[in-house]
């Protein structure tokens, strides 16, 4: 076998295996695309028959929604990491890569970057799951009582 024959064949292999890659990284960007949108879903618009059965839904006003109050903007911070934080989790990602994101790493105060840390760091080690409103209820209430 000649060396200029051998050395095609590897060329051709490692053409394949970087087409390979390329794919397969494409195929997981589609599918991270994927689960991270959200989904909305459209109801479909009321017949003239089903306005005229129940107007009485149609006319009566909801009642009002209950909102939270709103948060101090580094608790909003904190709720923000502790969601990333379990769903890196969820996505099985490793810990460091979650220390690495933008809310945590681009912190300038150090004492600001560990708390953020070890709220990252905690949320990501519980084994149990969390309703979104009990999530922010605990974050929230745990960032009032640290923060001086």
């Amino acid at each position: 076998m000649s060396v200029f024959l051998r050395w095609g064949i590897f060329g051709i292999l490692g053409v394949a295996a970087l087409l390979y890659a390329y794919n397969a990284s494409k195929r997981m960007a589609g599918r991270h695309a994927q689960q991270s949108a959200p989904t909305v879903q459209v109801a479909a618009p009321a017949t003239a028959r089903e306005v005229a059965i129940a107007p009485d839904a149609v006319t009566t006003p909801a009642p009002p929604v209950e909102r939270a109050p709103p948060a101090p903007a580094h608790c909003e911070a904190e709720l923000a990491v502790a969601r990333r934080a379990i769903e890196a989790r969820k996505n099985g990602e490793p810990l460091d890569r979650l220390l690495r994101i933008q809310e945590i790493a681009f912190e300038a105060a150090p004492l600001r970057r560990a708390r953020l840390e070890k709220v990252a760091t905690r949320y990501f080690n519980y084994q149990s799951e969390f309703a979104p409103a009990a999530l922010r209820i605990a974050v929230i209430s745990d960032c009032v009582q640290s923060s001086p």
